[in-house]
């Protein structure tokens, strides 16, 4: 059973993506496709499932900590007179990402001599999970804000098939949503009735009906699949080594949106004009892309003989190709209203080109297991571990337009961590108490987004030629767990 060891007011994370799942794993690296052996397994690679041969139950707490560069005063319509000029006081912004603490565990059994089964997840503290959409023309780091602050699941089921041989699929769950409103809004404008009466005779009146907002959260489903093999198995001078492969599918996760409006406006005792009333209908449908679990195929060895030194080294390939960002887009608009003919006139106002690529990245790590210590108490023993780990993933943004402002840059990721095995002596379970803790330090590599205009322009720099990129993740966290 796990507790978690850190309650802290941190974290901003997608900790089985970009940190690794268990804290075994987040200090050697966050990876681990040929070595995981536990239920963080069901997200690292489900063939690892097998290799729990008793009961096992752990739960932690993960927090991380973002330090972005600042960003230079931007030209905006600040004053909101509909221009950007020199009368716009400059912008304050800041493309700083949330902290924020999450929680994650696991739990995972054997199925008889052949199978084995487990679960992961990881929660964030604050919420289950948030939307949100962003304004592309203003900076913000796409990588690192919402995908970060939702909650992930991931089930598997593992088995061998031969000696040295385990083979696993499962499937990870992550949510999405869809929204539906309409309202009605009546606005009624009334004069005196007196001939050639000005603008602030008129009284008006607007009232906000909201007849039906619907919000649905439903869940996208990623498939997953795995393999381990011990070469060990059938080569004894190589004892120990074993290799792995890794794969998840990809899953979009739409938001649809459904605006149905109607504007009523009514007009009476205005001069000499007629009483009027025109009713307009608005009929919109928007949708973004506000999470995006791409494909991602690993590749991995470890040398696991669990004596003094057990070590890692993985190869992902992961497909962003496809990914929409989470900008909110206008997919489909119907106007109604006499006089007028809109529908052609409306044009989606967030436009922006930009051109992602499929990245390879690695992660590497190792254990170094000191002497058993055997302890004539409750505990038993002590047998202690120490980690240490490194990760490198580059930026899948390769080009944007003019429009855009989306920050992204390599990362470099250090790891270390420090783990004790004991028997457990609070006699909860007949087994032993794993308690493991880590730390990470990530570096954003220092770039600038060229952007330089003769005239203001809303979203770029007053009095710079470009907006810095980089900055520092600083993760940390530690994890409870008992086998029985």
């Amino acid at each position: 059973m796990s507790f978690a060891l850190l309650l802290l007011n941190l974290a901003v994370a997608t900790v089985p993506d970009t940190y690794g799942a268990g804290a075994r794993s987040m200090g050697m690296g966050g990876g681990g496709i040929a070595m995981t052996a536990d239920p963080s397994a069901a997200q690292i690679n489900p063939a690892g499932l097998y290799e729990i041969r008793h009961p096992i139950l752990a739960v932690g707490a993960a927090g991380v900590i973002p330090t972005m560069k600042d960003i230079p005063d931007l030209w905006w319509d600040t004053n909101r007179d509909g221009t950007v000029d020199e009368n716009d006081p400059p912008l304050q912004y800041s493309a700083q990402v949330d902290n924020s603490v999450g929680g994650f565990g696991g739990i995972g059994r054997p199925l008889g001599p052949r199978f084995a089964m487990g679960a992961s997840f990881y929660i964030p503290a604050q919420r289950l999970l948030r939307f949100s959409t962003v304004e592309p023309a203003l900076p913000n780091y796409f990588m690192y804000d919402n995908r970060t602050q939702r909650y992930a699941v991931s089930a598997g089921l593992a088995a061998q098939i031969v000696p040295g041989l385990n083979v696993g699929a499962g499937v990870e769950i992550v949510p999405s949503a869809k929204l539906d409103l309409a309202l009605t809004i009546d606005a009624q404008v009334v004069g005196s009735g007196t001939e050639g009466e000005e603008l602030s005779d008129l009284v008006g009146d607007v009232t906000v009906d909201v007849h039906e907002l619907n919000a649905d959260v439903v869940p996208g489903v990623a498939p997953t699949a795995g393999l381990q093999f011990h070469l060990g198995e059938y080569v004894p001078a190589v004892k120990g080594l074993w290799f792995g492969a890794s794969f998840r599918g990809s899953v979009a996760l739409p938001i649809d949106v459904r605006l149905d409006l109607q504007a009523n406006i009514s007009a009476e005792d205005i001069g000499d004009l007629e009483p009027i009333v025109i009713a307009a209908l608005l009929d919109t449908g928007l949708t973004l892309t506000d999470h995006y679990v791409p494909l991602r195929v690993g590749m991995g060895a470890a040398y696991r003989p669990g004596k003094i030194l057990n070590a890692y080294a993985d190869l992902y390939w992961t497909n962003w190709r496809p990914m929409t960002l989470n900008v909110a887009r206008l997919t489909s608009v119907n106007v109604t209203a006499p006089l007028v003919e809109l529908d052609d006139a409306i044009v989606d106002g967030n436009p922006y080109d930009v051109t992602l690529t499929p990245v390879w990245s690695v992660r590497t790590g190792s254990e170094f297991l000191l002497p058993t210590v055997n302890l004539k108490n409750k505990f038993k023993y002590l047998k202690t571990a120490v980690r240490v780990g490194f990760q490198y993933e580059p930026s899948p943004l390769l080009t944007q337009g003019t429009t855009s402002a989306f920050l992204d840059t390599d990362r470099l990721g250090f790891t270390a961590g420090a783990g004790v095995e004991f028997w457990d002596p609070l006699h909860l379970f007949n087994g032993p108490m794993h308690i493991d803790v880590f730390g990470q330090f990530h570096l954003l590599a220092s770039g600038t987004l060229p952007r330089s205009a003769d005239t203001p322009t809303a979203g770029y720099p007053v009095a710079a030629s470009g907006i810095p990129i980089g900055g520092t993740i600083a993760a940390f966290g530690g994890q409870w767990t008992f086998e029985y």
